[in-house]
């Protein structure tokens, strides 16, 4: 499996919609969500709201057995739920996160005792 990362900023005034929405995903939109998950392939998703001087962030720790397969499989997704989600996601943060704007990683330090 492989863990990745990212960061991605939320808009101005849009923290708490932003909660609201992470709230969503774990009630009223659960089985969708842990299904769109599961077909993507991913094994782990943990979504953090970091508060910076720059403004408040998202951050994702995800985990697949490959990160392109996964962001290749939720990109070819066009189901109600996925259409929803990613529009909310560019409604919070301001960009395409499955599109050109895609956050790139570069891992350059893998610390495991």
């Amino acid at each position: 499996m492989t863990l990745y990362a990212f960061v991605a900023p939320i808009k101005p005034g849009k923290t708490e919609e932003f909660r609201q929405f992470v709230s969503d995903l774990g009630g009223s939109k659960k089985t969708e969500y842990e299904a769109s998950r599961k077909e993507a392939g991913f094994t782990r998703e943990d979504i953090f709201l970091q508060k910076t001087p720059m403004g408040d962030m998202v951050v994702v720790v995800q985990e697949a057995s490959t990160e392109q397969g996964a962001l290749d499989s939720l990109r070819s997704m066009k189901d109600p739920f996925n259409v929803w989600f990613f529009q909310k996601m560019q409604d919070i943060h301001g960009m395409e996160i499955l599109g050109p704007e895609t956050p790139k990683n570069e891992l350059l330090l893998d610390y495991r005792p």
